[in-house]
């Protein structure tokens, strides 16, 4: 780190890096004498173009470079060497990085003569998809190349949004490279070439691939927007949105009615049931007294005389005791 302070564990670093308040300034391997994999250097050597990045700088490019003979090897290729710059900064270690800053770290670790051309992204993403890196401490690399002297730079249209992540689209890529190994093969006057021929043809072929690709990208869209004027004309943007939500809600709504419904109705059978059952009880404990009331129809169709009223009442008092 730029403070003194050495830190051994690569997953570390961006913890360091936040709490110390610095920046890495060198990357140092261990052990020191480690030796390139099986095929490394023969296949450098070999090399029409070397292709060095995307990837963590300090944790996956500058390590790789720092392996002995592999750069030695790349300083001495007569191989395109190109490096593709990252899209966006990475936490605890490419804060606020540009491109030109990206190159001077290579540079700084490996010497010159590592890269010969920088490819770089125009930057056109969705801002919404920036904002969400942002959040997570993330940003654009800076477009800045004039810090660095020496490199060619090509901007190109690099990035894609996949899986809701910006990332380099490897079609696009790989024809940029082969646009300028091709560029290359005609500065050399070898139009004729079988290898000039083969990838002459085969970024032709990729480049009508991503016409065809766009053309249906715009039919999918305009597709899209006729189908969101015609929900505009025909609903509001609150129903055409909130549409599933409001259907499940009126079904709940629908299930609690018919339950209340279902209540009531059970409630009301039991209290027929149980007015049913009182009204027989009480015509059972009055039966009795019911037939012994009961008079001919004759008594109960006219009115008593006076005399007759006197005499029941007379009997009601000798009944009572009250005489």
């Amino acid at each position: 780190m730029q403070t003194g302070y050495v830190v051994e564990e690569k997953s570390r670093i961006p913890e360091v890096v936040s709490d110390k308040i610095t920046k890495i300034s060198r990357i140092l391997l261990n052990p020191s004498n480690c030796r390139p994999a099986p095929g490394v250097i023969e296949a450098i050597k070999k090399a029409d173009c070397i292709i060095i990045g995307p990837g963590s700088l300090y944790t996956n490019v500058i390590p790789n470079l720092l392996v002995n003979g592999v750069t030695k090897a790349i300083k001495e290729s007569t191989a395109i060497k190109v490096y593709i710059s990252n899209i966006m900064t990475e936490p605890g270690q490419t804060d606020n990085y540009s491109v030109s800053d990206h190159l001077n770290a290579i540079i700084e670790h490996c010497g010159t003569g590592v890269v010969d051309y920088c490819i770089y992204d125009t930057g056109e993403i969705i801002p919404e998809f920036i904002k969400r890196y942002n959040l997570e401490g993330q940003d654009l690399v800076d477009q800045d190349i004039d810090k660095v002297k020496g490199i060619k730079f090509l901007q190109r249209n690099l990035s894609m949004i996949s899986n809701e992540h910006i990332r380099h689209d490897p079609s696009l890529v790989a024809s940029s490279i082969i646009e300028l190994i091709c560029d290359d093969l005609k500065y050399q006057d070898k139009q004729n070439d079988p290898q000039y021929l083969m990838l002459n043809t085969k970024l032709r072929e990729d480049k009508r691939i991503h016409k065809i690709k766009k053309t249906m990208e715009k039919k999918e869209k305009k597709k899209g927007s006729t189908k969101k004027t015609e929900i505009k004309k025909g609903k509001s943007k609150f129903s055409s949105k909130y549409s599933d939500r409001i259907a499940s809600i009126r079904e709940a709504d629908e299930k609690v009615k018919r339950k209340l419904e279902k209540e009531t109705k059970k409630n009301s059978k039991n209290i027929k049931h149980n007015s049913h059952s009182q009204k027989e009880k009480r015509t059972e404990a009055t039966g009795d007294e019911v037939k012994n009331d009961v008079k001919p129809k004759s008594a109960r169709g006219r009115k008593k005389t006076p005399q007759e009223i006197r005499e029941a009442m007379l009997k009601e008092l000798e009944n009572s005791k009250l005489k």
